[in-house]
């Protein structure tokens, strides 16, 4: 059958039958997957994949049922082909073996991770919920002590990882935060982050807006730490009170100078029903300078506590001593 790839558009004979399947452009060699309704079912390695959940840049969700014990599941399958690499193969599994030691209530769960017929995959647990992203998109904004809530939840993800293992998440965003059907809140895409010896590598790779990222994501040989997660988190609940994202501007060039010139924008510019005390949290959260943001996220989360019982929050005491130096 002839398929047109979804990422580079270009027509490929394929193996996939009219009802649908996955196979690899033969022109860009990107995943390509069709699911269909009525189709056959698609059988990946001991799963049957039921339907596609969520996709980004790299790599799209599936919820995927396991045949042995029946238990359904998140399987992630990335675009990139793997063209039996050795040495890419064992440094994804040994993301992947780190990953799975994150066990945390606010954590979507990681269990394993392989590469099946030259597609790279990460077996996680399914999550039944409405990620933040897709909140937005349906409610435009959230009330300040909901997602202040929310939060509090989130920063206690990103503490238990950056004190048990010295990681950061590098993509904290909105629909990187599930909320479950049940009111838990679970941050996603631990998969392929890096631990605390890989912060300083590079990550140029910018795909679309950077809305989340913090300065020293955007800036080159910038060191990086849990700080850099909490301007993300700070960018992530702006957007949530606000509605719009911070510097909401058209170009990326824009975005990107002003995240780095320019001091973090005062919510109560685009929305002046936030109270003064959680726009002053969230500009500490996205100080451009990351010695001026709060140096964890435990202490984040106490000001977020601080707020949600109407008491005057901490905030960053200029002379304390630096936490991470």
């Amino acid at each position: 059958m002839s398929f047109s790839c979804e990422h580079c558009g270009r027509v490929f004979e394929s193996r996939l039958a009219s009802e649908g399947g996955i196979d690899f452009c033969s022109h860009c060699h990107k995943l390509n997957i069709a699911i269909l309704d009525e189709g056959p079912e698609i059988i990946f390695g001991d799963f049957i994949i039921d339907e596609a959940i969520g996709a980004g840049g790299h790599s799209i969700v599936v919820k995927a049922k396991h045949s042995p014990s029946g238990i359904d599941y998140a399987l992630k399958l990335f675009f990139t082909k793997c063209e039996d690499d050795n040495n890419i193969s064992e440094e994804f599994l040994q993301e992947v073996e780190t990953a799975s030691q994150l066990v945390h209530e606010n954590i979507v769960r990681i269990y394993e991770g392989g590469v099946h017929e030259n597609i790279m995959y990460i077996v996680m647990e399914h999550v039944n919920g409405l990620n933040l992203g897709e909140y937005l998109e349906l409610y435009i904004q959230m009330a300040p002590k909901e997602a202040v809530a929310a939060m509090v939840h989130v920063c206690n993800a990103l503490d238990y990882v950056w004190s048990n293992f010295l990681m950061i998440h590098r993509d904290v965003k909105p629909h990187n935060i599930i909320v479950t059907k049940e009111g838990a809140v679970k941050l996603c895409d631990f998969g392929l982050t890096s631990n605390h010896e890989m912060a300083v590598q590079e990550s140029r790779n910018i795909l679309g807006t950077p809305f989340y990222l913090s300065p020293e994501m955007i800036q080159t040989d910038i060191y990086q730490d849990n700080r850099s997660d909490i301007y993300s988190l700070g960018c992530t609940l702006y957007h949530l009170i606000v509605g719009l994202p911070p510097f909401n501007y058209g170009g990326l060039l824009e975005v990107v100078n002003a995240r780095i010139e320019n001091p973090p924008p005062d919510p109560r510019d685009e929305f002046a029903e936030c109270p003064e005390a959680l726009a002053k949290i969230i500009m500490t959260m996205m100080a451009t300078d990351s010695d001026e943001r709060y140096a964890t996220a435990y202490e984040v989360s106490e000001d977020l506590m601080r707020f949600l019982k109407d008491e005057t929050p901490h905030l960053v005491d200029p002379n304390r001593e630096r936490a991470n130096q």
